[in-house]
This record gives C-alpha cells, sequence and structure tokens, in this order.
C-alpha cells in the first residue's frame, strides 16, 4: 500500500463513487483516483504535423522539448489525448523520471494532475485554490482540453496570457471555494463573468459541468506507450519464425518458377530457331523470316495458283473443300470420308431416303469433279439410307 492523503472532492464534483486522493500520506486502494501536484506535471502545447503517427510523433514532440526548453534524458513525456482523435495529439505531458518511476507503483485506478480532477464543460473555465506543503495553489482548467497549476502569485499572470492567447474566451469562470478580488478584476477588466455556483451556468448558456466525463482517466501517467509497444512486440516475437518460414517458402517457390520460365524460353528459342531454318531450307530461300506463318502461307498459295495455271488437275484439299461446300448446303453430315490416289475421294452420308441420295450425286458434279453413286442400302438398326459416293476429279480439257 502507498500512503496519500485523502481528498474528498468538492460538491460540485457530482461524483459520490470516486474517491479523489492526493499524492502524500493516507492510505489509497483500487478505487482511488490519484492526483499529482499539477505544478510538477505541466500541460505542454506543441506543433506537430498530422502526418506523423507512433514513435515518429513522440521523437518529433521530443525534439521539439529539447529545442524549446532544453529538457535532458532526466525528463519523461506522456502524450495528452485530450480532444486528440486518434494519434492526432499535439499536447503532453512532462515531468520527472523519479516522480513517473514512483506512480507507476500505484495501485488504483489512474493517476492524473490535479487540474484534471476540475469540473469542467465547454465554454468554462474552473478555477479552485488549494493548500499544499503550507501554500496556496490555484488549479485552472481551461476547457476540457487544457489545464494548469502554480503558485497564487503565477496564477494571475497564467490566467491574463491565456486569457490573451485563446482563441476561445471562456463563456464564465467558475470558481471552487472563495473568490479572489485580484480574479475578479482580471476577468471583469476582459468581460468574463466569475460565478460561484454551477446552477447559475445555465442561465449563461453553458452546461453544467462535469468531472472525468472528457477522457480525464485516458490521461493516466502510469501508462508508458514506449512500453505499450516493447509488450507489443513481445507478443508478437512467436509470430517472427512462422512469417520467415512461410517468406522463405515463397522465396523458394519463387525461385524454382523463374527457373521453370527461364527453361521454357529457352526451349520456344530452340523450336523457334529450328523452325526458321525448316523454312528457309524449303520455303524462303532468300530474304528475311518476319512471319513464318503467313510466309509459308503465302507460298504454298502460289504454288497451287501455279498448279491450276499450269493445267494440273484438281488439288485434293481444294476438291475436298468444294465437296464440304455441297454437303453443307445439303444437310449431310458425312459419316466417314478417305481418300486414295487411285480411288479418288470417297464419302459415307446418311440421308433420309434414296431420292435425297440421287439428288446429292447430282450436286456434286461440276466443271472440276465427277461424282457417282457406288451405293445405297438401309439397314434395320438404323434410320435413313447409308450412301457412298465416289468422287473424282476431272482431267484438264486439252
Amino acid at each position: 500500500m502507498r500512503h496519500v492523503r485523502k481528498s474528498s472532492p468538492p460538491a460540485q464534483h457530482g461524483e459520490a463513487s470516486t474517491l479523489f486522493a492526493r499524492v502524500g500520506d493516507g492510505i489509497q486502494s483500487a478505487r482511488h483516483v490519484v492526483l499529482a501536484p499539477g505544478h510538477v506535471v505541466p500541460l505542454i502545447h506543441l506543433d506537430l504535423p498530422k502526418s506523423l503517427r507512433g514513435q515518429a510523433r513522440e521523437q518529433v514532440a521530443r525534439r521539439q522539448l529539447t529545442d524549446r526548453m532544453g529538457l535532458d534524458d532526466t525528463v519523461a513525456m506522456r502524450p495528452c489525448n485530450l480532444g486528440a482523435n486518434g494519434e492526432d495529439w499535439s499536447q503532453v505531458f512532462v515531468a520527472d523520471h523519479t516522480h513517473m518511476a514512483e506512480w507507476r507503483s500505484y495501485d488504483c485506478q489512474a493517476v492524473i494532475p490535479d487540474y484534471l480532477s476540475l469540473p469542467t464543460s465547454e465554454g468554462i473555465w474552473t478555477l479552485s485554490q488549494i493548500k499544499l506543503d503550507g501554500s496556496t495553489a490555484v488549479m485552472m482548467r481551461f476547457g476540457p482540453n487544457d489545464g494548469a497549476s502554480t503558485s497564487l502569485e503565477m496564477a494571475e499572470i497564467v490566467l491574463s496570457q491565456a486569457l490573451s492567447a485563446s482563441p476561445n474566451r471562456p463563456t464564465a469562470v467558475l470558481w471552487h471555494g472563495e473568490a479572489l478580488s485580484a480574479f475578479d478584476s482580471l476577468m471583469s477588466a476582459h468581460g468574463v463573468p466569475v460565478v460561484l455556483d454551477p446552477n447559475q451556468l445555465p442561465e449563461l448558456g453553458v452546461d453544467r459541468p462535469s468531472v472525468l466525463k472528457h477522457g480525464e482517466l485516458d490521461c493516466d501517467l502510469r501508462a508508458d506507450p514506449m512500453a505499450a509497444r516493447t509488450r507489443l512486440a513481445q507478443r508478437v516475437l512467436p509470430w517472427r519464425w512462422t512469417a520467415l518460414s512461410a517468406a522463405l517458402a515463397v522465396a523458394l517457390w519463387s525461385v524454382g518458377q523463374l527457373v521453370a520460365i527461364a527453361r521454357i524460353e529457352a526451349q520456344t528459342d530452340e523450336i523457334t530457331t529450328h523452325t526458321q531454318e525448316i523454312v528457309k531450307q524449303h520455303f524462303v530461300p532468300t530474304g528475311p523470316i518476319l512471319d513464318v506463318r503467313s510466309q509459308v502461307s503465302r507460298v504454298l498459295l502460289d504454288l497451287q495458283n501455279s498448279r491450276r495455271d499450269g493445267g494440273a488437275t484438281l488439288d485434293v484439299l481444294d476438291l475436298t473443300a468444294e465437296v464440304g461446300a455441297v454437303l453443307d448446303a445439303a444437310n449431310a453430315v458425312p459419316e466417314m470420308v478417305s481418300y486414295t490416289k487411285g480411288d479418288g475421294l470417297m464419302i459415307v452420308v446418311r440421308m433420309p431416303d434414296f431420292g435425297s441420295a440421287e439428288r446429292l450425286t447430282s450436286a456434286l458434279q461440276s466443271d472440276h469433279m465427277t461424282a457417282d453413286l457406288e451405293e445405297s442400302r438401309v439397314s434395320d438398326a438404323q434410320v435413313g439410307v447409308r450412301t457412298e459416293i465416289r468422287i473424282l476429279p476431272k482431267e484438264p480439257s486439252p
């Protein structure tokens, strides 16, 4: 158990179930929200780029603090998330490492600066006098997202600077306890009313203040973001070897695929070279080979045309093509097609009747070929007439 001095909240705090306790004498329990002296935990405003996140944002914040205040390694920094969206914080708590280490040992709800225990709402600044070590101090809450604690002598200066620098001047100032005339004069000079009773605030158009309703407990000074990241890294560590094994397997598979692709490319190059050699030997003996398919097709077409021009008989391919056109027009599908040099082109077609077989034979007669009906017969096992037709190319006229 750690000794702290119990401090019951003022009636305006409105949190009867919450026990506040100050660092110091007494006995604390897990129910306490321990209040650290605000003058040793100042809240500093920084100008940080919105694009920075995590550790990079903390490093830039630390560098700005060092440049602005000359801080050394004995000072710890904690981000303040009041009014921040995610990691877009731009305020930090600063305290001595010794204090931070002591507060981390507390068994309580949270350790927060004492000025965050003041009730507040939008448009209200809250001030309260306290006695610390026999002297009077002033806790100040400049709305939900800002605050400070300082000596009575410095409080008027801090308030004057806040009134001059704040873009949103408060609608009212709420005093806990007895108000000091010096502060009343300061507020009157800036046209800000001072209220002792929070019930009067709705008349001024602002909400009643509340305690610990603006994310104050998330500002627990015991929380170390670096330690949290270390714990996360330790939890992730057991998965590291699995991830490395998976990455190695993917790398090996990729290497295997690259080797296979290289082998296929080499075989393709070899086939291409061999094909070009054959084409150059038999089809394109001179000139470059740019497109094997088109160049070979052109040579074959020229050979066919030269044969026709020279009076050669109808080429078997042309014969088959002409027969196919007649069969297609007659909606006849051949069951068998065969060709021999002596017997010509023999087709077997199944026709609906004998008459259609005769008509098909007549249709196959042309200037280039003759068609003879070799056989037509019917079968009990099959429908239609099985017709065999022999087709021979005609000899060219002398």
